[in-house]
């Protein structure tokens, strides 16, 4: 079989179509219908732990026996009433398999014996447990409602803040989490327990980091131990150079050399605050300030996709340009708050130096002024019929005419005119001028 995109042979009328465009072609062809099917996996009921969800149920022999219970095709079964709701699972010393194929809460009687909810009798409750796949399936439904005891979500915390706005986690999360929790997420909404259906709004997978070009792992010894670059060159580097080695969701390689970079970039930083600092400049260089506006923009729109190494990247590059400039304590402000997602703890140093009372985390996102981010030049593309020919640097703002005289007048263009005259001329603004002939 050939599992990816191609395109039909042997296939009658269809030969020759893409495979995504004969889809529909081929529905239709049969009077079909398109839908997309998902298979779940059976959740696992497990004798051979005791540490998972308990399963909330009492069976009661006396029931069973005259044919009583809470459903016809069960009888003998019983919820848990709400009353005694959540089961906890007991403290086992020794919770080891035995080989008898029970779980070890049946060695547990003061666990297991229970009155029977419907008639009163000795009865037991269920040993086995649910698999934990279970419980980490609406686990996020619990977050916001932590301290809420009176049921397992708030109604009103559960719709202020969920769904969930982004969910960021593993490859292997797509299909086996995720879908779990749609699934459950459906139900409970089903049920009227929960105002949406989708839990998600947004996925993103991370990538894998590696170590010297090879996956972590302790066979090989190559696991990168965080706590010893903490050491070495502080949490702020550490993060840093995580966010910045590599695309987020490609990964990337985590090498030693690399995290030193990183290093150097921050003492430069901490070195031009105290720069800043000390000259106590009301004043910011023009081509600064507009290093530090461009920036502003670009780390702005690079955290909302997730593009921490391009963002750090333009710091790096806006640092270059400021380094030797003179700027004013209100422009280096901006500057630490956009390094504070990454450097956290540096920069709520440096924020503290530079005369700000409370943290910088709880300071108002900056905003760059458009006015900053003009350039004087634009970049005139030369068409004639269509085809590029030439380029031209013009001050921003040229009019047609003051544009027309120049192209026209340059020898390269006279060449490829070869004495023919413009029968239309198309110029758009600090873009593009195009001559007909």
């Amino acid at each position: 079989p050939y599992e990816v995109e191609g395109w039909l042979v042997n296939s009658r009328e269809f030969d020759g179509l893409s495979s995504h465009e004969a889809k529909g072609k081929v529905i239709k062809f049969l009077d079909g219908k398109a839908e997309t099917r998902f298979r779940l996996r059976d959740w696992l009921v497990s004798r051979q732990r005791y540490w998972g969800p308990p399963i909330p149920m009492i069976y009661c022999e006396p029931c069973a026996n005259s044919g009583q219970g809470e459903r016809l095709e069960m009888p003998g079964w019983y919820a848990v009433p709400d009353s005694q709701l959540p089961v906890k699972l007991p403290f086992v010393k020794d919770f080891q398999p035995k080989g008898t194929g029970e779980s070890p809460l049946a060695t547990q009687p003061s666990f297991y014996k229970v009155r029977c909810p419907k008639c009163g009798a000795m009865a037991r409750r269920e040993t086995d447990v649910s698999d934990t796949f279970l419980d980490s399936a609406w686990y996020f439904l619990r977050y916001p409602s932590a301290h809420y005891h009176k049921a397992a979500w708030d109604p009103k915390i559960t719709k202020e803040w969920l769904p969930v706005d982004t969910y960021i986690g593993g490859q292997e999360h797509a299909v086996l989490h995720l879908l779990y929790s749609r699934f459950l997420t459906m139900v409970f909404s089903d049920l009227k327990l929960l105002p949406f259906e989708e839990p998600f709004t947004k996925f993103r997978a991370h990538g894998l980091i590696t170590k010297d070009g090879a996956k972590m792992s302790k066979s090989k010894g190559n696991v990168v131990n965080p706590d010893e670059y903490f050491e070495a060159f502080g949490a702020d580097a550490m993060r840093l150079y995580l966010a910045f080695l590599a695309p987020f969701e490609q990964g990337g390689d985590f090498r030693d050399e690399g995290i030193s970079g990183v290093t150097r970039f921050l003492d430069r930083v901490w070195r031009k605050s105290e720069q800043v600092i000390e000259s106590k400049s009301r004043k910011t260089g023009p081509a600064a300030l507009k290093s530090i506006h461009k920036t502003v923009k670009k780390v702005a729109e690079d955290i909302e996709l997730l593009r921490y190494n391009t963002a750090i990247s333009a710091l790096m590059i806006s640092l270059n340009e400021i380094e030797g400039a003179e700027v004013s304590l209100k422009d280096w402000r901006i500057f630490i708050q956009l390094l504070a997602p990454f450097a956290p703890y540096m920069t709520e140093e440096m924020w503290s130096k530079v005369g700000e009372k409370k943290s910088i985390h709880h300071s108002s996102w900056p905003t760059y002024e458009k006015v900053h981010l003009e350039e004087a030049m634009a970049t005139i593309v030369i068409q004639i019929n269509g085809k590029v020919r030439d380029s031209l640097e013009v001050g921003r703002g040229s009019s047609q005419a003051d544009v027309e005289e120049v192209v026209l007048g340059r020898e390269k263009i006279q060449v490829h005119l070869q004495g023919k005259s413009p029968r239309k001329i198309i110029y758009v603004q600090d873009r593009l001028i195009n001559i007909v002939v």
